[in-house]
């Protein structure tokens, strides 16, 4: 019977489907948010103008990430003590069930400002369940495949653009069949009940799967720590500060190319909802395809050398972006971004996991994924927005600052490619 289940958590389909189920929810669930967030504006925030209450979606859309940084605090420790797999089963959970609710909540019409309370409930619970998924979700894939990381981390990397073209193909559909007073009446929540179906599926998938070879060595080796947080903030801060400030000027040019802009662009009359969803799919399939290519080009090159080259290239077209107002232009330059942002992303996912020993991992890579998250990606939508309001062309500075920002950090970080993720840190070393 044992032999069996090893042979079954061995398989590699079943490793990386469960790798890439929870974080698919993740995306998921971020993209039809911000697809969504014209009507959500209208359903939520609908006592103020159209500008400001997209303002306000905006925020409400950050208060997400608040509690990032707490859930990879917590899961990361868990992670580090108890184990990958079980502790992904639990994010996934709170990930797919605060999603699927967001489809049930009654409009502001219903019940008023406790609408907006309920929101922000399942948003700040979202972000808890999210701060324990990539993290683990990386592991799962690194620690079982030891050869040619930076391409099976790209599988995990890409559920960005899977996510992103599920959610904005549902939209998009609905937009065709549904009329513009049903979607703003109940079409958006359709897309967040589906949520629950993919919430069934993801969790019979991980629940098969046994622990990751590495982690379970390290338990064999009486290697694992009391406190992990610890460790890592004692002997590894140094990696914890690049790895945030690298993984917050990803999530910085990102969410600008398929928050910022489609949002901007719509509320100025530029581009119309379908236009900007459009857009924001083919910035996805070009995500999809480059993060394979960076993925592969990192295992011959460096990881380093692939940051570099995504973010000149975000930094280049950075300001352009903003001046071209035509629909064409649009389309044009997000998929310059999808390029941009595939090619560091699998670099980024294999560097801030192989740069800490294997006691330390879920919580290293987890909590600077997700702090860079938090505090410099999550908000660059809001303060973007916040700086446009007072002159237009301050929208892309908060990005630009800290696409320069990530030169500095791949300047001084080291190359992780071809290390041991077998090697463990000593308690008190």
């Amino acid at each position: 019977m044992e032999a069996a289940r090893e042979r079954r958590t061995n398989n590699r389909r079943e490793i990386l489907a469960a790798s890439m189920v929870g974080t698919i929810i993740e995306w998921y669930g971020i993209f039809i948010f911000s697809s969504g967030a014209i009507y959500i504006a209208s359903a939520f925030y609908p006592t103020v103008s159209r500008a400001e209450s997209l303002l306000l979606t905006l925020l409400t859309f950050a208060l997400g990430f608040v509690t990032r940084p707490v859930g990879a605090f917590v899961f990361g420790h868990f992670g580090d003590r108890m184990g990958r797999k079980n502790v992904l089963l639990i994010t996934l959970l709170l990930s797919g069930i605060s999603t699927g609710l967001t489809g049930v909540v009654p409009g502001y019409a219903s019940i008023g400002i406790w609408a907006v309370v309920l929101l922000v409930i399942l948003r700040l619970i979202l972000g808890f369940g999210l701060g324990g998924e990539w993290g683990g979700a990386m592991l799962l894939t690194l620690e079982n495949f030891r050869e040619r990381r930076g391409f099976w981390s790209s599988f995990v990397q890409s559920t960005v653009g899977i996510g992103l073209i599920i959610g904005t193909a549902i939209f998009l559909l609905l937009e065709f069949v549904l009329p513009s007073k049903a979607m703003y009446a109940y079409g958006w929540r359709i897309p967040f009940l589906l949520a629950f179906a993919i919430l069934a599926i993801g969790f019979l998938i991980r629940y098969r799967l046994a622990e990751t070879p590495i982690f379970e060595a390290a338990k064999a080796e009486k290697k694992i720590l009391g406190l992990p947080a610890g460790q890592l903030f004692r002997h590894h801060w140094h990696e914890v500060l690049a790895g945030t400030l690298l993984a917050g000027s990803s999530g910085n040019f990102f969410y600008f190319a398929i928050s910022l802009l489609p949002a901007v662009f719509e509320v100025r009359g530029i581009i119309s909802v379908t236009t900007g969803l459009i857009a924001v799919t083919v910035f996805a399939i070009m995500d999809i395809v480059f993060v394979f290519i960076g993925g592969i080009l990192s295992d011959r090159h460096g990881r380093r050398i692939l940051l570099f080259s995504a973010n000149l290239i975000a930094l280049v077209i950075l300001y352009p972006s903003i001046y071209y107002y035509n629909p064409y232009a649009f389309t044009a330059f997000l998929a310059v971004f999808g390029i941009a942002h595939g090619l560091s992303y699998s670099p980024l996912g294999a560097l801030i996991s192989e740069v800490f020993p294997a006691n330390v991992r879920y919580s290293g890579n987890s909590f600077s994924y997700q702090f860079g998250n938090s505090f410099i990606g999550g908000p660059a939508p809001y303060a973007s927005d916040a700086l446009g309001l007072i002159s237009y062309p301050l929208y892309p500075v908060f990005t630009l600052v800290f696409i320069l920002v990530a030169f500095v950090t791949i300047a001084r970080i080291r190359e992780s490619r071809g290390s041991d993720l077998g090697v463990l840190g000593e308690a008190g070393s």
